[in-house]
């Protein structure tokens, strides 16, 4: 399945609660950061609720992630080999 995904990078989540959390994002469907810490976010809560973890899930929904030092031109021309890390502190 992952060689459907055309532009596909890696992030992952450094974070208290969620450290190691890894998703491949499509990048050729988003505009802008906010799409990919979007789509990671979703995926995150996917796995949650399916593992049923209702304290994580209202831990993720007060969460902040973002992603330091890194634009979104950035992303998009670095190889796919990058990693890109996304944290929810300061």
């Amino acid at each position: 399945m992952d060689n459907l995904l055309i532009n596909k990078r890696k992030f992952i989540a450094s974070s208290d609660l969620f450290l190691g959390y890894e998703v491949d994002i499509d990048i050729s469907n988003c505009s802008n950061i906010n799409d990919i810490i979007n789509i990671f976010i979703e995926d995150l809560k996917k796995c949650l609720i399916r593992n049923n973890f209702i304290v994580l899930l209202e831990k993720l929904n007060n969460s902040n992630f973002h992603i330091h030092d890194v634009t979104f031109n950035n992303i998009i021309n670095n190889d796919d080999n990058m990693i890109y890390y996304l944290c929810d502190h300061i």
